[in-house]
């Protein structure tokens, strides 16, 4: 099993998390400063707006070439609006899911996302850090002031997203050259070492990584670090006419040429590292390069004979990381080791992609087997919605005035005229023909995003969920007792019904999705909040899947059968197919194998 654990406590402790690989060897990553992190946000932020925009104008311009007024024009515009749907919310999920877990932002600044496990991320992982992200982490409002909060108290600089996705943000594991053996006459002879193993290991390690320090990270870090070995050299009067910082590159400068004088075998360390070093920098240079490649092309453009030696090379790579902790290896050469091994163990253990097929099996019965299972928060998601829905209902019949402060005039306006509108056999919303996919596409995008806050709104402690739930339960029962109170239900329910069975049930599962996930906070059982809030987290999100496929085929009817000129009996009678269809669905499907795949899918197996 792979474990995560805070690494030894010195200066730099706090910036570094070891995970054991499952061949028992520790690699130690350096955690991402909140500097750059948000420097790569507001990167990627510049990036997907300007593609947004630059696909915007390109598109406007093809349109206004092609014409609006007439069907391929309408066909593009809903084309369009989707794929900028696709874009906004795909972005972050694309590249953190699919590309080692490094947007252009983080690839930039040189830091990563994995998995706590320190296995790269996966792309349900990526949906989760993204959804809270939008939703949650970044608004401007007050839930903002959570997703700041838990990047300052942890230790690990985890935002909320992080906390329900499983995953931490790290510096990039790029590969560092293997240390040469020295062949240069030792210098001035400087007397014996003056700093223990474990200090010099720790200068080390800071001088390395000094240049990708922020500013005052490294001065605070220099400081810190001076205040630990100054006691060696308190008769050195260049200490105080530097600056910590430089001080300490000097320093560990002498430090390693008295080490390399007292025979501790070069840039390598010890004698015995330095063999080691000798003997394998051969099998290391061919891992390295096949390494290479294989990040490059992918793991599985290997043959089954590449595919072996590389994870023979592997292990041995691994093997000669423990002897050379072992042989008192230099920290650079360990540092190098580590990366080599860290970078193979990400593609041996990568969590293998989706398929198609994976899909489809989920399509056909493993989402609502999934639901089944969970469906006590989905029931409570729908008390919170139709209750509220109800009572709004019953006391806008009863007191007519109310619904002024509770819908916008416009919704009002709609109300007052359905009579006349019926009397002119004009439905609920008139769309031209050529403007249905529009409609279709706006529509999609727009309950999706809904779907995607009722499940987002779950990760504080539910009341996001609650609050989302209870809101379009307001909604739904106040528009409702409008039509009614004029007598006019049919008018709105004609529209409302071939579409509004899926598309409410829809937010009702996406609500559940999100009280599951909550629910881990408030009741976790035996395990840990976190343990507990990742794991629904990983469920919650293959519900959101499912219910954006059925927001999909909602969409699809709302913009094309529900605003048509079909018989109003046409519309009532598709209502209960299509409600009958899906009851059929959830009551039915994956029942045996799709069960299977669905637990596969939610990360239970």
């Amino acid at each position: 099993m792979t474990l995560v654990q805070t690494a030894p406590a010195h200066v730099l402790a706090d910036r570094q998390v070891d995970v054991e690989t499952p061949e028992h060897v520790a690699i130690g990553y350096e955690l991402a400063d909140l500097g750059s992190r948000f420097t790569a946000l507001l990167l990627d932020a510049l990036i997907l707006m300007g593609s947004v925009f630059g696909f915007g104008i390109v598109a406007s311009l093809i349109l206004s070439a092609i014409g609006a007024e007439n069907v391929v024009g309408g066909l593009g515009m809903g084309v369009v609006t989707i794929l900028i749907f696709l874009m906004v919310w795909g972005y972050f999920i694309f590249f953190e899911g699919l590309r080692d877990g490094q947007t252009p932002g983080k690839k930039r600044m040189g830091i990563r996302v994995v998995h706590d496990g320190g296995y790269p991320v996966t792309v349900r992982a990526a949906a989760v850090r993204t959804f809270i992200k939008v939703i949650v982490d970044i608004q401007p409002g007050g839930s903002c002031i959570f997703g700041g909060l838990s990047m300052m108290l942890h230790p690990q600089t985890k935002r909320i997203g992080d906390l329900a996705a499983g995953t931490v943000v790290v510096r990039d594991r790029t590969g560092h050259a293997i240390p040469e053996e020295s062949t240069a006459p030792a210098g001035p002879a400087l007397g014996p070492p003056r700093m223990s193993t474990e200090e010099f290991t720790a200068v080390s390690m800071y001088v390395q990584r000094r240049l990708s320090l922020d500013g005052s990270v490294r001065a605070e870090l220099s400081r810190k670090l001076m205040a630990r070995v100054e006691r060696h050299v308190m008769e050195d009067a260049r200490r105080t006419a530097m600056s910590p910082d430089a001080y300490l590159s000097l320093l560990h400068q002498e430090e390693t040429e008295r080490r390399r004088a007292a025979g501790a075998g070069g840039r390598a360390g010890t004698a015995q590292a330095t063999a080691l070093v000798r003997r394998q920098r051969a099998e290391w240079a061919e891992y390295q390069k096949t390494l290479d490649e294989t990040r490059r092309m992918g793991l599985d453009t290997l043959d089954e004979g590449r595919v072996s030696r590389f994870a023979t090379l592997y292990r041995g790579v691994a093997a000669d990381l423990a002897r050379a902790r072992t042989y008192g290896g230099s920290p650079e050469l360990l540092y190098s080791l580590e990366r080599m091994v860290g970078t193979g163990h990400n593609l041996f253990y990568r969590p293998p992609q989706r398929t198609w097929r994976r899909f489809r099996d989920f399509a056909g019965g493993g989402f609502a087997a999934l639901a089944r299972r969970l469906w006590k928060p989905i029931a409570i998601a729908s008390v919170l919605f139709y209750l509220p829905a109800l009572l709004c209902f019953a006391a806008i019949r009863a007191r007519p005035e109310m619904a002024r402060e509770l819908v916008p005039a416009e919704m009002m306006a709609r109300a007052e005229n359905a009579a006349a509108k019926e009397a002119r056999g004009e439905g609920y919303v008139e769309v031209p023909q050529i403007f249905m996919p529009v409609m279709a596409t706006r529509l999609i995008s727009n309950n999706v995003q809904v779907t995607f806050l009722a499940f987002a709104g779950g990760v504080l402690a539910s009341l996001g969920s609650a609050y989302v739930l209870i809101m379009n339960g307001v909604l739904l029962g106040t528009v409702a007792a409008m039509f009614a109170n004029v007598g006019q239900s049919l008018h709105l329910w004609t529209f409302v019904l071939p579409h509004g069975g899926i598309e409410l049930t829809a937010i009702c599962i996406a609500g559940g999705a999100g009280l599951w996930m909550g629910s881990g906070i408030l009741l976790p059982g035996r395990r840990t909040r976190r343990e507990v809030l990742v794991t629904r987290g990983r469920e919650a999100v293959a519900l959101i899947m499912g219910t954006a496929m059925m927001l999909v085929i909602a969409g699809m009817i709302e913009g094309f059968i529900s605003p048509s000129d079909l018989p109003r009996e046409a519309k009532l009678a598709l209502a209960a197919v299509f409600a009958s269809a899906m009851v059929a669905y959830f009551a039915l499907a994956g029942r045996g194998e799709a069960a299977v795949a669905a637990a596969e899918l939610a990360g239970e197996r």
